[in-house]
């Protein structure tokens, strides 16, 4: 039965060595360019819903239900990577791997539920493309940039996960996990500003 006992130092293989500080101004600066790029986008399509000469009458844009439900999951691997890192930086391994599982395993309930809910968007795209109304595909196209980003999201999980098993990680030596943690922290904000824009636009 696992412990949440501190693994001996002497027994971790020891991480290589990194100029202090070098991780997260990479992340920050990555995360920076990120939102200038989804920024950008939204403001696009706020000009395209807003003053396109195309763009369907205020009130008349629905989007799938499920929608809900998959801001629930991105919300929730936000709390577990949370919890991930707080259970490393106390030095309990098992909670560790079992909050970074919890957050692979609700990362994965996103994009399954995303998936349904682009189908529906495309399918109203292909209905109302005949008329001149491209709306429902640009917001499919941004649904699924963000969806793209998720993915690049799990391969961090699996990765830092699968190092977190091999004892890379204590309470000295953490940043990689944090820096994962951030990135999805950052993805969280990110659809529930899109989702808002969404339904406030509609």
């Amino acid at each position: 039965m696992a412990s949440d006992e501190p693994t001996p130092r002497a027994t971790r293989p020891s991480p290589p060595p990194v100029p202090p500080g070098t991780g997260t101004v990479g992340i920050s600066l990555f995360l920076l360019s990120l939102f200038m790029l989804f920024s950008a986008a939204m403001v696009g399509y706020i000009f395209v819903r807003l003053a396109g000469t195309h763009s369907p009458a205020r009130g008349s844009l629905h989007f799938p239900a499920i929608l809900w439900i998959s801001t629930v999951l991105v919300v929730g691997v936000s709390f577990t990577m949370s919890r991930a890192v707080r259970a490393l930086r106390h030095e309990h391994q098992p909670s560790f791997l079992k909050w970074m599982a919890a957050s692979l395993a609700l990362a994965i309930g996103f994009l399954l539920v995303q998936t349904p809910a682009m189908i529906v968007l495309l399918a109203e795209h292909q209905r109302l493309r005949a008329a001149g109304l491209f709306l429902y595909g640009l917001v499919f196209v941004l649904i699924l940039l963000h969806a793209l980003h998720v993915l690049g999201g799990m391969i961090a999980l699996i990765r830092v996960t699968a190092r977190g098993r091999k004892g890379i990680y204590d309470h000295e030596h953490y940043q990689p996990v944090r820096h994962t943690a951030l990135y999805w922290h950052f993805l969280d904000v990110i659809w529930i500003l899109m989702f808002l824009t969404f339904l406030l636009t509609a």
